[in-house]
């Protein structure tokens, strides 16, 4: 079986279990819910990871290591590595199991209006 159909099983399972953990039944109310708590934890630990890879994040980090290190530890500051390059997780984990569960999120939602 392919792995991202894994992981969204996995996603899915895990909101529906939690729906009823919170709700104490499974309800379309509950799943909206649920899933965009979870699919939004998601998608901004996928951005956030995703920022930190680019490099982008990585001028802030000096800049403020720089302001904030007292005056004898200028040294050790530029021997240390870039957020970019010590981070080494692949945020395409997080967006493969947080943009479906959004997407189903969305159209629970307009089933859920329509129904009203």
């Amino acid at each position: 079986m392919n792995p991202n159909v894994i992981i969204f099983l996995i996603s899915q399972l895990m909101i529906i279990i939690a729906a009823y953990s919170v709700y104490g039944r499974i309800s379309l109310l509950g799943y909206i819910n649920t899933s965009f708590f979870v699919s939004g934890f998601l998608l901004f630990i996928g951005g956030a990871v995703f920022i930190i890879r680019t490099g982008s994040f990585d001028f802030f980090m000096k800049s403020t290591r720089k302001v904030f290190a007292p005056k004898g530890q200028r040294e050790v500051l530029d021997s240390m590595r870039a957020p970019s390059e010590a981070m080494s997780a692949n945020p395409a984990w997080f967006f493969i199991a947080g943009l479906p569960a959004f997407v189903l999120m969305i159209v629970a939602l307009v089933v859920y209006y329509i129904q009203q």
